[in-house]
């Protein structure tokens, strides 16, 4: 079976062979397990999500497709000898994209010992956004507690504008130049540097939030403008992914596939700024978007473009120049999973790794497990120092988070 690309995949897909835009996600477990139980999770995971089992190829006039693939979810094995040891293998995986023409869009490596173990899961942007990758960890590791699913079509998997409320016709497609397609992409190793707040921190901080009638989105992501204003001027441009699965038309609680919009804060950031101020103008400016509308003209505008595409390089530049932005905040949210499965348990996750849009950018990962909130910063600058640089802005980050809660 096969499906064409909506506009909104199309440009992932586009895109990532630019600039990678691969992402990862990581659960640290506890418990053991064999590779010949991975293997078997990982083949019920790909039954119950159909976008598990395509790789893409082109059609006759240039055009991408999903295509079902018999092929298994590539995995290997990493003997597990130190705690750090997943940020290696994650940035080693980040470097180099998925290659998309052979194999299902994601692959696996577990890290394990003895006693603990880590599930990286590296999936391509065009099949899955950052609660897609939740989704499948939950699910690889029910599979391993025993747990069995059934196969779900492809059309069950349908694209961002198609499960919009109302439709509009496609475009009449234009043939595309037999240039059209560059090559696989690589690039530099970024640096990754995770925490993992205490439950005491992370309880203080959703008390806080709400006491000052922000968010604790809104506090993490005025913690670490505030540790990026020393580094440029005013004013600073802050972009969050925001799940829309709320505004669809078809019901998509936890399917696996990209349905989030970008949405961007701008802040002047002056000295003295108080913490509490910038959190609640994030959640003002914020909540001012109506994203269901945004979704409507971002179809209208994607949809005509996609269809007269020519020049791919060029217009993947004006992309970029369109959403420039010092940080990228991700938050996942409290996500909805148990962490005890069978005699495996999960102490830690973080949730999305992802590599920056653009060059220099910073892409902050956060996601609240049980009573614990981790953050996962992410930087690709190669200036001498950048992985000292990264390690201490983390640090500022949750010393700023901390402070406000005092």
């Amino acid at each position: 079976m096969e499906r064409e690309l909506g506009a909104f995949e199309h440009l992932y897909w586009l895109y990532n062979q630019f600039c990678p835009l691969d992402f990862a996600t990581v659960a640290k477990l506890e418990g053991q397990f064999s590779v010949n139980q991975l293997r078997a999770a990982l083949q019920q995971v790909q039954q119950r999500h159909p976008m598990l089992r395509v790789r893409i190829e082109t059609d006759a006039m240039g055009y991408p497709k999903f295509v079902e693939t018999d092929a298994e979810i590539p995995m290997r094995q990493v003997a597990r000898v130190e705690d750090q040891q997943w940020q290696q293998e994650v940035a080693g995986e980040l470097s180099r994209s998925l290659d998309w023409q052979t194999e299902p869009l994601l692959r696996v490596v577990l890290l394990q010992s003895e006693t603990e173990s880590e599930l990286i899961i590296v999936c391509h942007h065009t099949i899955a956004d950052g609660l897609s990758a939740v989704y499948i960890t939950r699910d690889i590791i029910q599979g391993l507690a025993g747990k069995q699913f059934e196969r779900t079509d492809l059309s069950a998997a349908v694209s961002l504008e198609s499960a919009l409320p109302g439709s509009e016709p496609y475009p009449d497609k234009i043939l595309k130049p037999t240039d059209y397609l560059p090559p696989q992409s690589r690039c530099s190793p970024p640096h990754i540097r995770p925490v993992v707040l205490s439950t005491e921190l992370t309880q203080h901080l959703i008390q806080r939030s709400r006491t000052e009638q922000t968010t604790v989105h809104g506090a993490i992501s005025a913690a670490f403008l505030l540790a990026l204003a020393p580094q440029f001027a005013n004013p600073i441009r802050c972009l969050h992914p925001v799940n829309v699965r709320s505004q669809l038309s078809l019901p998509m609680p936890d399917g696996v596939g990209i349905y989030f919009c970008f949405c961007v804060t701008s802040h002047s950031l002056q000295e003295g700024s108080k913490f509490w101020d910038i959190a609640r103008s994030v959640k003002s400016q914020l909540s001012q978007i109506d994203i269901a509308q945004q979704l409507i003209e971002e179809r209208q505008l994607r949809q005509p473009i996609v269809a007269h595409l020519t020049n791919a390089a060029a217009y993947i530049a004006d992309l970029r120049s369109q959403y420039p932005s010092h940080l990228t905040v991700t938050n996942l949210g409290r996500v909805d999973m148990a962490q005890q499965y069978g005699n495996v348990r999960i102490t830690a996750l973080h949730a999305p790794v992802a590599m920056p849009g653009v060059d220099g950018g910073l892409t902050l990962g956060v996601v609240t497990l049980g009573d614990r909130l981790a953050l996962t910063l992410i930087s690709t600058s190669r200036m001498e120092g950048c992985e000292r640089a990264a390690t201490t802005l983390l640090s500022k980050g949750v010393k700023h988070l901390e402070q406000a809660v005092e």
